[in-house]
């Protein structure tokens, strides 16, 4: 008989980002069944981060799940690719990794039909539970998710349609990494539903302009309450032992 798991150890159950530095900020890694946000300006590492989430994953054998709401998935791969060496298209044809953008024919129906904001929500929701059922995936990245949300005028409406769709989430056995965009200001707002968040920035130390990296929220669990420095090399993401405003390269 195998061994089962009690509840309690389920909740504790611990699924390391597999990104140097940063789950030893978190203490290991992120809670399973949870929704963790990962938010920042534009070009602040953000899709990087939960690309390399997956990779890492699907290296040591998760199944995983990546939902580009913006663009085509080949953009992404051939970024990671040139950026990194990722071979992407390789995990695909493995079937380690599930790509679901905006040439799949739900997602593109619900970007190109007129239809009410709410309506695109919840039929986004419907199209996540689905290929969850279907795929079966162990993590999930969402990149991004603001988009969904700017037609949206009630702050209490939206908050109502941001838990919902995260509540959705935790019912799966899976993790799941969300990206949003600080431009358009409704991070705030999906920040608060979520389990843990984390921030990625910029610092202006002397000449030099460094990534900065700091966990701003994380339920159940301590962390280490430091802004690093989020390092972007040839390998892909790595986070320093050090202080943006006095870190020199």
């Amino acid at each position: 008989m195998g061994f089962v798991m009690t509840a309690e150890q389920k909740i504790l159950e611990r699924v390391p980002s597999g990104i140097q530095g940063y789950d030893e900020m978190i203490k290991g890694g992120y809670f399973k069944n949870t929704v963790n946000i990962i938010s920042g300006e534009s070009g602040t590492g953000k899709t990087i981060f939960g690309t390399q989430f997956l990779y890492e994953g699907a290296k040591k054998g998760d199944k995983c799940l990546c939902i580009v709401t913006s663009e085509a998935s080949e953009s992404l791969k051939r970024e990671m690719n040139s950026s990194f060496g990722w071979d992407l298209w390789e995990l695909e044809k493995s079937g380690a990794i599930i790509f679901v953008d905006i040439t799949d024919p739900e997602l593109r129906l619900q970007k190109t039909v007129d239809m009410a904001p709410t309506e695109l929500i919840k039929s986004f929701k419907k199209l996540i539970s689905r290929k969850v059922q279907e795929i079966k995936p162990d993590r999930i990245f969402i990149d991004s998710i603001e988009a969904l949300f700017l037609a949206i005028d009630s702050h209490y409406k939206l908050k109502t349609l941001v838990d919902d769709l995260f509540g959705e989430l935790r019912t799966f056995d899976i993790t799941t990494l969300v990206t949003v965009g600080t431009t358009f200001e409704v991070e705030s707002i999906v920040e608060y539903g979520a389990d843990s968040v984390t921030r990625l920035g910029r610092v202006v130390s002397g000449n030099n302009l460094q990534r900065s990296i700091y966990v701003a929220k994380f339920r159940g669990s301590g962390t280490i309450n430091e802004i690093r420095v989020l390092n972007i090399s040839d390998n892909g993401i790595k986070v320093l032992d050090q202080s943006p405003y006095t870190a020199t390269f």
